[in-house]
């Protein structure tokens, strides 16, 4: 695999640390939407948001070690599988529990991004230029949450919350195929 230019790593590890926060804040938007048919209230409802943070919150312990383990790569291209297949879950979901259980599974998958993409800035990077590719993914991630609501909403409204997931279902197929061919076994 060739080398891999700087500019070209941040937007993809910037990519990879933002895809976990966008998908919370996607969904916002659609709220109303999927109450409505899901027959679900507001607490009900901010259930999507809390297991999907417990999951995540959960396997953020796990990605760096298991990336130790078994590399930086496979660990990016396995979460970023599982998320979509997941994505893939909410949006065929039509009822709350279902829903519930392919969110949590997106969570435990979201994760990786952020955890094993920092590891493999690590891994490629020293000093001045781990620090300024650091702060260039940082950037980056911190898009997420300003757009994110936005597209959501968009989407929420154009062509329904289920449209929201298999937007979230395309950002994880476009995520998967520029890391398997760009990303470099770092570990």
């Amino acid at each position: 695999m060739k080398a891999v230019s700087t500019r070209r790593m941040a937007i993809l590890l910037g990519g990879l640390a933002m895809f976990g926060p966008f998908s919370i804040d996607t969904i916002f938007p659609a709220f109303p939407q999927m109450a409505a048919q899901l027959g679900a209230d507001k607490i009900a409802m901010q259930q999507t948001i809390s297991v999907y943070l417990l999951a995540y919150a959960l396997m953020s312990i796990v990605h760096g070690p298991l990336s130790d383990a078994i590399g930086r790569r496979r660990v990016i291209l396995g979460g970023l599988l599982v998320f979509t297949l997941a994505s893939v879950g909410c949006a065929l979901s039509f009822d709350l529990k279902t829903l519930l259980f392919f969110r949590a599974l997106q969570g435990l998958s979201a994760g990786v991004g952020l955890i094993v993409g920092r590891a493999a800035i690590r891994d490629l990077y020293q000093g001045d230029d781990a620090q300024r590719l650091m702060s260039q993914v940082s950037m980056i991630f911190g898009i997420a949450p300003a757009i994110a609501p936005i597209v959501g909403g968009w989407v929420s409204v154009h062509l329904g919350w289920h449209s929201v997931f298999l937007f979230l279902v395309g950002v994880g197929v476009v995520l998967w195929v520029a890391n398997w061919r760009l990303l470099p076994e770092s570990l």
